[in-house]
């Protein structure tokens, strides 16, 4: 089991010891106890993690790097806790304890439900919120003595709030986790890496789960007429999503969350007032007649039956419903050396030479980890952006045009790196996206593998559907809080066994979960290519390895470039360290690079717009130690990099490598930046970051 499920089974231990010392007799009274205790220490711990800065993470999330010391540290204070809060409870509210208790179990379930029900996600700044907000409700009740309990007395009554509980619950099971999900995925089954059954099956699971525990928490603890307005709202709030969803949307195209931002207009207010005087009606009718609590039963039936029929029609009728397999780079090896020769390249996408000096300049005693490389600081990448840039990486083939498909049709035809290291029986390991390698180098990869069913967490499947369905729902003034995009969906499907460039954090939870080895084959080295997000946009890390949620469509602050840099730099060290300790540090050849640049455009002396651009470049040869890091200034580029590797496997290269370029040679480097109005070529013939070095040419 993972360690960071560890914090639940502490907090229901907490939560029983608790219950016991409170010495409740009566099973039913000692379940609202128990989870009254449950509830608060779980706030505790997501308000210990949000002010530690886990604000938009949920409590398993914040304990993602759990140890067993972890334990300690929050069991101790937590036990103290669980032991003093009982005791507290009986001298404050004395007999009146439980029924202060059963009114805030009532008060958090409608509070919190409606929380998960209407968020985006529920993480412990909402979950924080949630339960302050029930203590306040709480505690105006007691002040108010509106504490004793009005719960139904008779089994018929009981049978009765357990039918509408079981109607309600239905209803949005069918609503919001399987119609509109389904009807997304079968209208787009090409935006879905994900066979449908999978979908299907792990959709339905997640949704019954979530409706099963709706429902029993509604029987449980709602009182009676906390009950009837929170069926009415809830009820109110369906009817009006499916209505919206139907009728009112009008011509939105694909509810894909890629359209422009609703602006506030006659539209929108009157779309606003039929929400609100909707809402509003039922609830009150519900309240003052019980007839009306039986037309919300009737309408949500309705609804129901009729999504149910139009999906069955949809599935019948859809030839999308197929098992999907592929050809996928996975991540197989991706943490394993080889015994005898190890060549190891890291691409941080996008790392610009001229912040890694900045970082320099500013914090020197972070880069200490690469005091055996020499750092070329003028480097130069052939290609912008990375389409072109990683084929050249892996090929080290001579650009004959400039367009990017083209390039990539041939690029890795005839004698290439790859080829080359075939030849030598190194174990190739390329961990990118397959986009960037053909598939015809599957023999020669040994993580290239066929036939793989991409997977994905239940979890974020229910997380993202429901928020699909929530934004065909929602009226347009809130639109925009549900918004998702197409690439959402996409990355939905990334998991451990297929490589991810787009989340530098799988990797590193991978590398100190189950650390480097010496993978136990005949050949005589290995190669690993291992492609990270490094400084790419969305910055959704920092450096101290936080995963942040990123949404360029909200004018708020998700992240930092500096920061998720840093946080791939010590990725890299925590696997040099490991290398370090597997004894195979010493004899490796190492490289840190990017793919390109950054591509900053730049205005020359005689006006004209340059995309200046420089990648990161550090090496370390085998064998190579030193008491600090080496700068050179050698006009180095890709190319000759790709040379260094050939010569380090005994090819018999034509052309120079990294260590063959003099400080002081005057060499004239190519760079290709590939943009929407066409590509543009570059001659560089001094200091890559000196802008005067850069010249358009045709």
């Amino acid at each position: 089991m993972d360690l960071k499920w560890g914090i639940i089974i502490v907090l229901i231990l907490c939560s029983i010891l608790s219950a016991v010392i409170k010495s409740e007799r009566d099973k039913k009274e000692w379940l609202y106890s128990w989870s009254f205790f449950f509830v608060s220490y779980y706030f505790v711990a997501s308000a210990v993690k949000w002010y530690l800065g886990y604000h938009r993470e949920n409590l398993l999330e914040s304990f993602w790097d759990a140890q067993a010391r972890t334990y300690i540290h929050y069991g101790v204070p937590l036990v103290i806790i669980a032991i003093a809060a009982p005791l507290l409870m009986h001298i404050i509210f004395r007999e009146k304890k439980m029924e202060v208790m059963r009114y805030f179990d009532s008060s958090f379930f409608f509070v919190c439900s409606c929380a998960v029900l209407l968020a985006r996600k529920m993480n412990n700044q909402i979950y924080c919120v949630a339960y302050l907000l029930a203590c306040a409700v709480t505690l105006l009740a007691v002040m108010l003595k509106k504490t004793g309990s009005n719960a139904d007395a008779d089994k018929h009554a009981l049978k009765e709030k357990a039918f509408r509980a079981f109607i309600l619950s239905a209803f949005y099971l069918v609503t919001v986790v399987i119609y509109t999900p389904n009807e997304l995925y079968l209208n787009n089954a090409e935006e879905f890496p994900i066979s449908y059954w999978y979908f299907f099956g792990k959709l339905l699971l997640a949704g019954a789960i979530t409706a099963a525990i709706l429902m029993l928490g509604m029987v449980l603890y709602l009182e009676k007429e906390q009950f009837t307005v929170y069926t009415a709202f809830i009820g109110s709030l369906l009817i009006a999503g499916y209505i919206q969803g139907m009728f009112l949307n009008g011509n939105m195209q694909i509810l894909d969350g890629t359209q422009e931002r609703m602006v506030l207009g006659f539209k929108e207010i009157f779309n606003c007032a039929f929400w609100i005087v909707l809402i509003a009606a039922v609830i009150l009718c519900c309240l003052k007649k019980r007839a009306a609590q039986k037309i919300v039963n009737m309408v949500a039936i309705w609804i129901i039956l009729i999504q149910l029929v139009s999906l069955t029609v949809i599935i019948i009728s859809s030839g999308d419903t197929t098992v999907k397999s592929e050809l996928a780079l996975t991540t197989d090896g991706m943490l394993e050396v080889n015994e005898k020769n190890n060549i190891i390249v890291f691409i941080l996408d996008k790392f610009e030479g001229s912040m890694c000096d900045e970082l320099m300049e500013q914090e020197p005693e972070f880069f200490e980890p690469l005091n055996d490389f020499i750092y070329y600081e003028n480097a130069t990448s052939e290609f912008y952006p990375t389409g072109n840039s990683v084929p050249f990486l892996l090929t080290g083939t001579e650009c004959r045009d400039e367009s990017e498909e083209a390039y990539r049709s041939y690029a890795f035809q005839g004698d290439i790196l790859l080829t080359y290291l075939d030849n030598a029986e190194y174990d190739i390991g390329i961990y990118t996206d397959k986009r960037f390698v053909p598939e015809g180098l599957k023999d020669i990869i040994a993580n290239y593998e066929d036939g793989i069913q991409r997977t994905c967490s239940m979890g974020d499947l229910f997380a993202l559907m429901t928020q699909c369905s929530r934004y065909k729902m929602a009226p347009f003034i809130i639109k925009d809080y549900y918004m998702y995009d197409t690439s959402d969906i996409a990355l939905l499907a990334v998991s451990d066994r297929i490589t991810n460039i787009e989340d530098d954090l799988p990797f590193y939870h991978r590398l100190i979960k189950t650390g480097l080895s010496v993978a136990d084959n005949d050949k005589e080295g290995a190669f690993r290519f291992i492609h990270m997000h490094g400084a790419h946009s969305p910055y959704n890390m920092t450096d101290e390895f936080q995963h942040i949620d990123y949404d360029p469509r909200r004018d708020e602050h998700w992240g930092d470039n500096i920061s998720q840099t840093k946080g791939a730099m010590k990725i890299v060290y925590e696997y040099l360290r490991q290398l370090e300790e597997l004894d195979k540090y010493d004899e490796s050849m190492i490289i840190v690079t990017a793919d390109h640049g950054a591509a900053y455009a730049v205005e020359t002396e005689d006006g004209a717009t340059v995309k200046q651009q420089c990648p990161i470049l550090f090496v370390k040869y085998p064998g190579q130690t030193q008491e600090d890091m080496t700068v050179s200034s050698a006009p180095v580029s890709h190319a000759d990099m790709v040379r260094s590797i050939e010569k380090e496997i005994g090819v018999n290269v034509s052309g120079k490598g990294l260590e063959d370029v003099g400080e002081n040679e005057e060499r004239t480097r190519i760079s290709r930046i590939e943009l929407s109005s066409g590509t543009e070529k570059y001659e560089i013939t001094g200091n890559v970051k000196d802008i005067n070095s850069w010249k358009l040419v045709p």
